[in-house]
């Protein structure tokens, strides 16, 4: 049956991908002796829709895995999603404080809220699933993981013990990110800064000037900090000093010393705050400073600030500046901008806390690494240096070391319920059991409330998918004995690539690299590759504020399809580099997929004129003798070979215009036009390459925009699926590189005299003659004289000997392989006289008109600069114009 008139993807596509997973295309087979290639999907939040960065790592995703699958690897594309803790508690709590459960934690108690949370949780990952489904994603569903299954829960639990055995994970009272708001401590990759006007005071402090942008928190000094060179501060060194704050209480201070201190900022003393400072803490460590907190968990005063007890931050700030102005204590006021943190989660203000949390010690050397004792940090750093794992775009390397570098403690407890709970049982003041099963029947043990930071279990994402569910319920087996008995770990582990946004690259990567090289011994991946974010036509990021610079890429999905969402989020794609989306690349991706469809229809009606009912799977170039479909050969084999060779390098963006360049303009604006001529179309041989190249372009297309390419497979009676068919491997005795070289000179000629005709404005009708002097591949040139004749509407096509000389009105183009004359034919020349002739008059009067308006002192005075702008641009416009046409006149006779 005849194609379609085009390709409809709300027809096609659901049941394309239906056939695709029922076929068993995605499925892993554990037990193949080919190459192993394995992602494992970055693992959308359980709250979430498909938003661009969703889009573009399940395009980028699946074509690595589709091509891998096609070059023969047993490919293993492990799908899941994530609890999100913090995120999907919040989301939950929201919602039933909007049907009337004002305070849900009081009011349903924990079994409950964590059941409303689980409920919520299935329902959005049913509707995650349909939109991963949707970009036409080739994951294996049969290992589809969360992490909060029974197995990873196992697992997570089962690396905290050992963490906690090794003395890697302690619990401690050190400050950390505490968001009143969300009332969880949170991680510091998960704070962001946001510039503010603010005020720099300078107080008068016992001997001391001291400067601060919080005074609240002076209230909590423990000690004034000098640099130990600073002379004016060195009798100071060790004194203890008694500071009364008015209308406050009086705090002491001890002087100490430390090259922290910048000498050269302010006066060189610092009030130091370990209670509400990550620097000062740092320092208050060095130094056994006690910790004085005046802030709490509700972003109030404590009771240690006196009088200033159960203010907020901002009130008590008002409040102690005047009554320090009231005291002369105030020195001085400055204009002042301060970085304020907050919470990626609640953007709200988080206060750094002091608190008994649980943490993992990242400088411990007590990880076995290549036979040595090394710290989490060492080893983070070493994985890379050493090229066991490699980051792409490079320069985001020197992002990570500069991470690695300042890295602290890892806070890993959070006050929330939704999650996995802290693997701790506590009875009386001294007992505690730690273990990824809860202790024995004797009564009295009680559970740590709280649960583990999100980031600890997708942590363990790479390997803790891929341990046997069936082993994780023997709570006998240790950690060094799920990894030994899982075929899947033993199988697909290392992964090939992490595919994520260059913005997660502290959040999760690195944690990944962190936990599972303490775990596994083995590094969780090869290659990092890091995409860019999504930016609009002009460069911003997309806004809801701007509604109309969105692209949705659902919305995208269910108009134009989800090949053309793909092809737009992966032409242009490399690593680290944002990308821009507009419609205009929309429409232009949609635009290419019906061109391969049309193209399709010229493929079937040629193989079915020249060979007839064949046998399509069967074709295949075999004695090839026409140059120009030796030229379609050599230019097939050497695009696989630039193809493959950008895709091996991650530059999938360039991958995807080699395609489509050859495509478009090799394939369809030459060859295709070419066998409609005879010789060419007359030959048997045409059939075959032109099934061929055609078969194999589907396939090289196949990975970017796998449902129309899987749709033309079929119906041109290809063998099998293509999801399933191999990569092309072109014949390398397409060697003619001497026939194609000549073919190369025919495609130029023909470009550079569309070239002539598009400069010249000629009517696509409107028949030439063509004047050529064969400086090189004379004989080529001369067998495709009616190829070349059609193909630029040549009336009549003469060659020349010697040294050409143009005829009168002819361009000229000229190349190392010829020079050609163009000139209209007799007959179109007058009616092309008197069409410039036409558009000269119109475009003359419409000068007069205009230059009388630029020569009117009124309309310049009155009319808006940018009116009178654009009258003067189309004024010198059409003057230019006025003058091609004067000069192509004459050419003309």
């Amino acid at each position: 049956m005849p194609l379609d008139q085009y390709f409809e993807p709300s027809r096609h596509e659901e049941e394309i991908y239906r056939r695709w997973e029922e076929s068993g295309a995605f499925r892993a087979d554990v037990d193949s002796d080919r190459p192993a290639f394995t992602i494992s999907m970055p693992p959308p939040n359980a709250t979430g829709t498909l938003h661009h960065g969703h889009a573009v790592m399940l395009a980028i995703e699946d074509l690595m895995i589709r091509w891998r699958r096609m070059c023969g690897d047993e490919v293993l594309w492990l799908p899941g999603t994530d609890h999100a803790a913090i995120a999907t508690e919040s989301v939950v709590i929201k919602m039933l404080q909007e049907e009337g459960v004002a305070d849900p934690r009081r009011e349903l108690g924990r079994e409950a809220l964590v059941a409303k949370i689980a409920e919520f949780v299935a329902n959005s990952r049913d509707r995650i699933r349909r939109q991963i489904r949707a970009m036409g994603s080739s994951c294996d569903w049969s290992r589809e993981r969360y992490t909060m299954d029974p197995q990873l829960n196992r697992v997570v639990a089962a690396v905290f013990a050992r963490m906690f055995r090794d003395g890697l994970v302690y619990r401690g009272p050190r400050l950390v990110n505490w968001d009143p708001h969300l009332q969880t401590t949170v991680s510091d990759d998960e704070i962001y800064h946001e510039d503010r006007a603010a005020k720099f005071y300078t107080l008068r402090y016992g001997p001391f000037l001291v400067a601060t942008s919080r005074p609240e928190t002076k209230l909590g000094d423990t000690a004034v900090a000098v640099h130990p060179d600073d002379p004016r501060w060195r009798e100071h060194v060790g004194r203890t000093y008694e500071v009364p704050w008015p209308q406050g209480p009086t705090i002491t201070v001890r002087v100490v010393a430390d090259r922290m201190v910048d000498p050269e900022a302010g006066t060189g003393a610092v009030g130091v705050t370990p209670a509400h400072s990550f620097a000062d803490f740092e320092l208050a460590q060095r130094h056994h400073l006690p910790l004085v907190p005046v802030i709490g968990e509700d972003a109030r005063m404590t009771e240690a600030a006196g009088p200033y007890a159960g203010m907020t931050v901002a009130e008590c700030r008002d409040a102690f500046v005047a009554d320090l102005e009231a005291a002369g204590l105030r020195e001085k006021v400055e204009d002042y901008v301060q970085p304020i943190s907050l919470c990626y989660r609640s953007k709200k203000p988080v206060e750094p806390l002091p608190k008994e949390q649980w943490f993992i010690d990242v400088n411990e050397p007590a990880v076995r690494w290549h036979g040595r004792a090394l710290s989490l940090r060492q080893v983070l750093r070493e994985t890379i240096t050493s090229g066991e794992i490699r980051i792409l775009p490079d320069h985001e390397k020197k992002k990570f070391f500069h991470w690695v570098d300042n890295l602290r403690d890892w806070c890993i407890s959070r006050q929330i319920w939704w999650g996995h709970r802290i693997p701790v049982w506590y009875r009386g003041e001294e007992e505690i059991y730690v273990g990824h099963r809860p202790p024995g029947v004797e009564e009295g043990w009680v559970q740590d409330p709280d649960t583990l930071d999100t980031w600890f279990s997708s942590a363990l994402w790479t390997w803790s998918t891929l341990i046997d569910p069936e082993l994780a319920i023997k709570a006998d087996l240790d950690l060094k004995e799920l990894l030994a008995r899982s075929p899947d770990y033993q199988r697909f582990h290392p992964t090939s690539v992490m595919e994520t946004g260059y913005d997660i690259l502290f959040f999760w990567v690195a944690r990944m690299i962190l936990s599972t090289t303490y775990a596994t011994g083995q590094v969780p991946f090869r290659t990092v590759y890091l995409h860019g974010l999504i930016l609009d036509k002009d460069g911003d990021k997309m806004s809801k504020s701007k509604p109309e610079t969105c692209v949705d890429p659902l919305d995208t999905i269910e108009e134009h399809g989800a090949d053309t969402m793909r092809l737009a989020l992966l032409m242009g794609n490399a690593p680290g580099k944002d990308l821009k989306l507009g419609q205009e690349k929309i429409v232009g991706c949609k635009r290419l997929i019906n061109k391969i469809w049309n193209a399709a229809k010229l493929v079937d009606r040629s193989v079915t004129a020249s060979a007839g009912e064949c046998d399509r799977p069967s074709l295949y170039p075999g004695a090839v003798e026409h140059p120009v479909n030796r030229w379609m050969l050599v230019r097939l084999r050497e695009l696989v070979e630039r193809v493959d060779a950008r895709l091996g390098e991650y530059h999938f963006g360039d991958a995807a215009e080699l395609v489509r360049s050859s495509f478009w303009g090799e394939f369809c604006d030459f060859y295709l036009e070419a066998i409609k001529i005879a010789p060419l179309s007359e030959l048997r041989e045409m059939a075959a390459v032109v099934f061929h190249t055609f078969r194999t372009y589907l396939k090289l297309f196949h990975p970017f925009l796998p449902f129309v390419t899987e749709k033309l497979w079929s119906e041109l009676g290809c063998e099998g699926m293509l999801i399933r068919a191999s990569w092309p491997r072109p014949d390398p005795s397409w060697q003619w590189h001497s026939e194609a070289a000549g073919v190369d000179a025919v495609v130029r000629l023909v470009a550079a005299v569309r070239g002539i005709r598009a400069e010249q404005e000629l009517a696509p009708a409107a028949k030439i003659d063509l004047e050529v002097r064969a400086k090189d591949h004379a004989e080529i040139l001369a067998t495709c004289e009616a190829m070349i004749a059609r193909l630029v509407r040549a009336e009549r096509l003469t060659w020349s000997a010697g040294e050409a000389t143009a005829r009168p009105g002819a361009s000229v183009a000229v190349d190392a392989a010829f020079e050609a004359a163009v000139r209209l034919g007799e007959a179109d020349r007058e009616a092309e006289r008197k069409r410039l002739a036409k558009q000269r008059e119109a475009a003359s009067g419409r000068l007069k008109s205009l230059e009388k308006k630029l020569n009117n002192q009124d309309f310049l005075t009155r009319a808006k600069p940018e009116v009178v702008d654009k009258t003067r641009q189309e004024a010198e416009k059409l003057q230019t114009t006025i003058a091609s046409i004067d000069e192509r006149l004459p050419a003309l006779g």
